[in-house]
């Protein structure tokens, strides 16, 4: 298990279409900090550590009718089957009420306005009931850590996993489900040593709202959960994926980066800088060399690639709310990062430092697939949490949760290129293997343009705001082709005598370039 490692004192909106990109995370309105806020459930203390994910699901309208009094969630109660059914559901299937299949499950009351839920999980395949013969869903029974696992990894389809080792599982038919709701960071054990799962025990309510929150990225992965619990790390703040090709030598160096930061804690008032924590980008620490841009040109350099962690961050940190932050975009644009709001790296002279401006510490986790890279930011703001994507061109953002009235609240717009420069003249490069006719574009031409950045961060109805401008350069494109192209030597192309009397002026035919 690694350990973190802890430093010291809705919208969608194209951009290749180059219009001016105007992002405002629409939300209801935000009360101000003078306001007596109600709370959604009393007997949840809003300074506890559960609240934010409590009120997340419940503004997600994941709990909605399963209260056990007005007013009330009893979050330390088991959770009863017929509600782990209606949150499963609600959660992967978003519907709000399905109707009821009749007569699948005998002991399910019909007239119960929950009945189309434990049908529609049966449907779903996530769970077929607890006997048969007749078919029984136990709707009151409490449920098991052990069927817990296996309706997770069913609803979420978590993926096969190594055995985790737990020994306390012999007998019980949830193990696989087990080990992959461990391997996907949705649980942890019940103990360590001995490492143990305790199958049979009952889930509580507030444990399977963790659960869930874990599933949507809302709350850190299980593996964190003591460091959360010690540093007052509630829940997600901000995300956000960038897109790149598969199988790249760069992808290598991204993933071993990302694997680096992951894990590690920002105190509040602390900064973070990439290149301080992760270091040199050396073959023996495992990076390769991968394309980077070198002045004006593609080049291979060990470690090449992984300014995509710097620019995946940074948009973390612009969407998040954090002030004082610091980093440098690239020079030339790059068509997988989102104008103007990314950033890039270069050891020891360029780097992307995160200033942690909020009053709790700020877990940072990183994931990745074959195709895209994740940069998730844990902490405490009020229950607000946004997630943002950049792919192909489209930047989307949406708020997950809009959270309470002290939550940071961050308006961003982003202007129509303008002030734009022509690439210098193309460069030739000589490679005498080409046919004259024949030739490479190592680099195509790129303008250069202009676009300006204005930020408006809003704290308890203060507006913070910001502009900057950001400018990349144009690029010259690079060309091989035969030596006698480039010096416009290359003999005439011989045609037949029919031919020069039709064109009736002697033509050459074709013309070096």
């Amino acid at each position: 298990m690694r350990r973190p490692l802890v430093l010291s004192a809705g919208l969608v909106l194209p951009l290749i279409s180059m219009l001016s990109l105007s992002v405002a995370a629409a939300v209801p309105t935000t009360p101000s900090s003078g306001l007596e806020v109600s709370r959604p459930f009393s007997d949840v203390p809003a300074d506890g550590p559960d609240a934010a994910m409590i009120e997340a699901l419940d503004a997600l309208g994941i709990v909605t009718g399963t209260e056990c009094g007005i007013g009330r969630l009893c979050p330390d109660e088991p959770i009863e089957r017929w509600v782990m059914a209606v949150w499963l559901v609600r959660a992967v299937d978003h519907q709000d009420e399905p109707d009821p299949v009749r007569g699948r499950f005998t002991d399910v009351d019909e007239e119960a306005w929950w009945s189309g839920y434990p049908e529609r999980l049966a449907e779903l395949g996530v769970s077929q009931g607890c006997g048969t013969n007749p078919a029984r869903f136990c709707p009151s029974d409490a449920v098991t850590r052990g069927a817990m696992a296996s309706f997770l990894t069913r609803a979420f389809g978590l993926d096969p996993a190594e055995e985790a080792g737990f020994s306390d599982l012999a007998g019980t038919v949830h193990t696989p489900n087990i080990d992959s709701a461990v391997a996907a960071g949705l649980v942890n054990g019940c103990s360590e040593d001995p490492l143990r799962f305790c199958p049979s025990e009952p889930v509580t309510r507030v444990e399977m709202i963790t659960f869930l929150a874990r599933a949507f990225d809302l709350a850190p992965p299980a593996i964190y959960e003591e460091v959360a619990e010690e540093q007052g790390i509630l829940h997600l703040i901000a995300g956000y994926t960038t897109h790149h090709d598969c199988c790249e030598p760069r992808v290598t160096n991204l993933e071993l980066f990302s694997d680096t930061v992951t894990g590690t804690v920002v105190p509040p008032g602390e900064r973070l800088s990439l290149n301080t924590l992760v270091g040199r980008r050396t073959v023996e620490k495992g990076y390769v060399p991968a394309d980077t841009w070198v002045v004006d040109r593609v080049s291979d350099t060990v470690g090449g690639g992984i300014s995509q962690y710097a620019a995946t961050m940074y948009s973390a940190i612009f969407w998040g709310g954090f002030i004082g932050s610091s980093s440098r975009p690239h020079s030339v644009y790059i068509s997988r990062y989102p104008p103007g709001i990314e950033g890039t790296l270069d050891y020891p002279y360029i780097d992307l430092v995160f200033r942690n401006d909020t009053q709790s510490p700020v877990l940072v986790v990183s994931d990745y697939t074959d195709t895209s890279l994740t940069v998730k930011l844990y902490g405490d703001n009020d229950g607000r949490a946004v997630i943002g994507a950049w792919k192909d061109g489209w930047h989307t953002l949406e708020v997950v949760t809009p959270g309470g009235p002290e939550a940071r609240v961050v308006t961003g717009e982003v202007s129509s290129p303008y002030r734009y420069v022509d690439p210098p003249p193309t460069r030739y490069i000589s490679n005498p293997d080409l046919g004259i006719g024949e030739s490479i574009v190592r680099q195509p031409a790129q303008k250069g343009w202009t676009v300006r950045i204005d930020r408006t961060v809003t704290v308890n109805g203060q507006d913070r705001q910001q502009s900057w401008w950001v400018s990349y350069r144009s690029v010259r494109a690079t060309i091989e082709a035969h030596p006698c192209v480039i010096s416009n030597t290359c003999p005439a192309e011989k045609q037949p005598a029919d031919e020069t009397e039709k064109n009736g002026n002697g033509d050459k035919g074709p013309q070096p370039f």
